[in-house]
Order: C-alpha cells, then sequence, then structure tokens
C-alpha cells in the first residue's frame, strides 16, 4: 500500500491497493476512488495522478490492468462520448415484431391478440428508440506517443472530477516546462 504525505491539493488518503510509489512521490488527485476508502477494491477503473505519472487501473484483484504514463509523455486529454455499442437492441427489436406477428396470428380471440401484438411491437419500437437516442458513455482518453489510456466516466460527477484531474495535470506540466526553461536562460553567454 501506498501514502501520501497530506498537503495542500494532496489526498490526505493516498493508499491504493497494487501501486508503489516512486520515492517522494505523491497522490494529487484520483477518479474512481471515494475520499473514505483506503484502497481501489477492484469494483471498477480508477485513475490517480500523482506528482510524476498518471496511473490507471481496472478489473479485479486477481485480473487487474494497471497502465502507467509519465506526465511529461501525455500529448493530449480529451472527454469524448463512446457510441452505444453494438447491434443488439436491433435484434432484440426484429424479435420482438416477430413474435408480435406470432401472437397476432396464434391467439384466436382477435381483441386479445391484436392487444398483444401491439404491445410486444411497441415493446420493439421503444428498443430501437432508446438505441438511437442514447448518447452512449464518456470516456477520458489520455494520449501518449505510445498509445493512450482509456477511462469510462459514469455519471455527472466524475465527469467533472475528471476536469479537475485534467486541469491539475496540465498545471503539473506548465510548471515543470517553466522551470526547465527559466534553468536555459540562467547560462552566462560565451
Amino acid at each position: 500500500m501506498l501514502k501520501a504525505k497530506a498537503k495542500k491539493g494532496v489526498l490526505a488518503q493516498g493508499r491504493v491497493r497494487g501501486v508503489t510509489l516512486m520515492a517522494n512521490e505523491e497522490i494529487l488527485a484520483s477518479l474512481g476512488i471515494d475520499k473514505g476508502e483506503d484502497a481501489h477494491d477492484g469494483g471498477g477503473e480508477v485513475v490517480v495522478l500523482t506528482d510524476n505519472r498518471v496511473i490507471q487501473m481496472s478489473g479485479s484483484e486477481s485480473s487487474r490492468r494497471t497502465s502507467f504514463a509519465a506526465i511529461e509523455d501525455i500529448s493530449a486529454v480529451e472527454i469524448t462520448s463512446q457510441p452505444a455499442g453494438g447491434y443488439g437492441s436491433f435484434v432484440w427489436a426484429g424479435l420482438a415484431f416477430v413474435v408480435s406477428a406470432a401472437l397476432w396470428r396464434i391467439i384466436e380471440n382477435q381483441t386479445i391478440s391484436i392487444g398483444a401484438a401491439v404491445i410486444v411491437a411497441l415493446m420493439g419500437v421503444y428498443l430501437i428508440y432508446d438505441r438511437l437516442t442514447s448518447g452512449g458513455e464518456h470516456v477520458l482518453v489520455f494520449k501518449t506517443n505510445g498509445g493512450e489510456i482509456r477511462i469510462d466516466l459514469k455519471g455527472e460527477r466524475n465527469q467533472e472530477e475528471a476536469e479537475a484531474l485534467i486541469a491539475r495535470m496540465f498545471e503539473l506540466k506548465a510548471e515543470r516546462s517553466l522551470s526547465k526553461y527559466a534553468r536555459a536562460n540562467s547560462f552566462a553567454p560565451r
């Protein structure tokens, strides 16, 4: 387990099971960990921003997937909407229309057959409507030279926390680039 120093802007509870911090590394922000939790229990995806890198963990403890990216290597970050996946809703809607036609033909009472067929057909229409109007899940993507780290965002709160984490990460990048250029200007001309 790791512990973070309690400074301004640093999580007081800085422990995440399964990750070892580098010497003098501090956790500055996290996404997917409640403030009262001690560890990532494997229930979902977790992103931890330290003063040196971004760490993403997903899966349970026995099948955990962990990705690391140095802050300097991150070239862009985006929050995007991932389209709702697959054609499953369309298949189920088609099946609803087939069952609707079968109910209409099989049930002998005309009133009941029409009512049952309409109800099942309306379920199919709803499935199609829901699939076409759902915006999908939001995804946080850290882009590096070697690839990208993707994290599913669930809920409005996570998107706000993700935006705060991104802002803090770019503040760190800006601080580092300013200190690098400041050192270059301190040399005497020859």
